[in-house]
């Protein structure tokens, strides 16, 4: 029995997973953030060039310089025939300004609506006459009514009266045995009120007939004189206004020359203006020079090209600091005030400096002044999800160039439990881990994996922070030399 026993371990060692454990811990995670940056201006300003002139010169762009060293330089043979050309169109402006003071006079007007305002008043009286008519002729037909409808109340009153009378001497005829004769009472009484009724209806529908009739002809009288009215007046509005329309012709007319005279002045002093600009890069030596030390970081404008309203170059000044690249993960962990290794290609040295401001790609990054929404799209496009600052003294670094970075630090919340991420496990189900639980068999001691549901809270990049029913000594499988799953047999590494 012995030696099956052993056998049995024996052959149990070579098919049963060997697993390393160990228990949840306390403590802190370990932040731990690298990545790449450049170096760049603290500050950066947009510096336009003067539409129209032909770049002789421009420095090449991520060129240090001094205050009045110079950018740019225009050619001085295009610069001076644009002069001329501007000068001699101010002259042509100048004729112009005094051509146009020659306007006409406005032609001599009849008004037309002196006569449509006489046809409007006549219509007024109309409708007033009109409206006192339907006025008369609306009470007549008011009384008219309440007059027909009691007389026809009264025959219809005095058609049952008669009835009843008959019908009461037919009581009697019953009465004496006259039956026959009763009968032909009662429907000559029926027959007769009934005519009576017709009658009375009909000379009551006849009468109201005839005063609705002598309403609808006041009321027709009315609505043609309103209509008539509504005309008269759109007339005379229609005459004043091609009255008012005339005069403002005439206003136009006398304007006309003053507007002109207005837009040449314009013109002629836009073009002063430019003459002006062309004037100042004269004696500026056809120059654009640095306002102080920094950084030609760009320019729309190149070598042998004419510059137009968009051309421009962006100056950066103001110190150096690095910006670093952020992922989205990297973003929630970095922190303002962190302690920021960076390495600087070629010079072998690690700078120790701190995180001074953290921007994430929706709000801009924000880092400098002037071209923010533009190196936030370009962030964007590199897959970045934010970056952060870190100034540098001037003889640190050179502009442009790309460093590497570390941030590392402890997490300041102190966890209740904390296993390595090896120990991490996810299906469909959830996350877990497993425990390698003894149980006793007929072998001996033995172990088998158990599955623990637990919630990560938090993680670095070598262990998670969690909440479970793990207890201290259980001893979470954190690595094994096969494939496990929940319920399989497993052996302790010894």
């Amino acid at each position: 029995m012995a030696v099956c026993t052993v056998l049995s371990r024996t052959a149990a060692s070579m098919v049963v997973p060997k697993v390393t454990t160990g228990q949840v811990q306390e403590g802190k995670l370990q932040v731990q953030i690298q990545g790449k940056g450049t170096v760049e201006t603290k500050q950066e300003r947009l510096v336009p060039l003067q539409s129209g002139l032909r770049v002789e010169w421009v420095l090449p762009a991520g060129t240090a310089v001094k205050k009045d060293e110079v950018l740019l330089r225009y050619d001085k043979s295009y610069l001076q025939e644009h002069i001329e050309k501007k000068q001699a169109e101010i002259k042509k402006l100048e004729l112009a300004v005094e051509q146009v003071k020659l306007t006409g006079q406005p032609p001599a007007r009849v008004t037309a609506a002196e006569g449509a305002k006489r046809e409007a008043a006549l219509s007024e009286e109309n409708y007033e006459t009109a409206w006192e008519d339907y006025a008369l002729a609306e009470e007549a037909y008011n009384a008219g009514i309440e007059e027909q409808q009691q007389i026809l109340d009264g025959e219809l009153l005095a058609a049952e009266a008669e009835k009843e009378k008959a019908l009461q001497q037919a009581q009697e005829l019953d009465a004496l045995g006259e039956a026959e004769k009763a009968e032909n009472l009662r429907q000559q009484a029926e027959a007769e009120a009934e005519e009576r009724k017709t009658q009375a209806q009909a000379a009551y529908d006849s009468a109201i007939q005839e005063l609705e009739s002598l309403k609808n002809q006041a009321e027709e009288n009315l609505q043609a004189q309103e209509a008539a009215r509504t005309q008269a007046y759109n007339a005379y509005e229609s005459a004043k206004e091609q009255d008012a329309a005339a005069a403002e012709n005439d206003r136009k007319t006398v304007e006309a020359g003053n507007y002109s005279i207005q837009s040449a002045q314009v013109d002629l002093e836009l073009a002063q203006k430019e003459l002006e600009k062309l004037k100042k890069v004269e004696t500026e030596n056809a120059e654009v020079k640095a306002e102080e030390n920094g950084v030609l970081k760009t320019s729309s404008a190149t070598a042998g090209t004419i510059t137009d309203d968009t051309s421009s170059l962006i100056f950066g000044w103001g110190g150096y600091q690095v910006k670093g690249n952020l992922s989205a993960e990297d973003l929630s962990k970095a922190e303002a005030g962190d302690e920021v290794k960076i390495m600087v290609p070629g010079q072998g040295k690690t700078l120790k400096k701190k995180v001074g401001g953290i921007h994430s790609a929706s709000s801009g990054f924000g880092g400098g002044q002037g071209n923010a929404g533009a190196d936030s799209q370009k962030e964007e496009q590199s897959g970045f999800a934010g970056v952060f600052y870190a100034e540098l003294e001037a003889a640190e670094a050179v502009y442009g160039s790309e460093v590497s970075y570390e941030i590392s630090r402890q997490t300041d919340t102190a966890y209740k439990q904390i296993l390595p991420l090896s120990a991490i496990r996810q299906d469909t189900d959830g996350t877990y881990c497993l425990v390698a639980e003894q149980e006793e068999t007929i072998l001996g001691t033995e172990y088998r994996a158990k599955r623990i549901s637990v919630v990560v809270v938090e993680k670095d990049s070598m262990s998670a922070a969690i909440t479970s029913s793990l207890g201290p000594e259980d001893k979470v499988i954190t690595g094994s030399n096969k494939e496990i799953a929940s319920e399989d047999k497993v052996r302790l590494e010894e």
